[in-house]
C-alpha cells in the first residue's frame, strides 16, 4: 500500500492572555485564559486523532508486507 499524504488540520491560535494594568477587568481576562485553554484541548485532540490514523495505518501496511 502506498503511502497518501492527507493533510494535517488547521490548529487553532493559542495566544498568552496577560493583564496588562491591574485596572483590566478580571472577567475579560478569565475569558481569554478560558479560550486559550479550549483552543489548546482542540490541539491536542487533532494531534492525537492524527497520530491513531498514522498509527493505523502503519499497522496496516505492516500487515500486507511479507518477509
Amino acid at each position: 500500500m502506498a503511502y497518501t499524504p492527507t493533510g494535517m488540520q488547521a490548529l487553532f491560535p493559542i495566544y498568552l492572555a496577560r493583564m496588562a494594568t491591574p485596572s483590566d477587568r478580571q472577567e475579560a481576562f478569565d475569558s481569554a485564559v478560558a479560550q486559550n485553554e479550549n483552543n489548546l484541548n482542540q490541539n491536542f485532540e487533532l494531534i492525537y486523532n492524527k497520530l491513531l490514523a498514522l498509527e493505523t495505518a502503519l499497522a496496516a501496511s505492516e500487515e500486507g508486507e511479507t518477509p
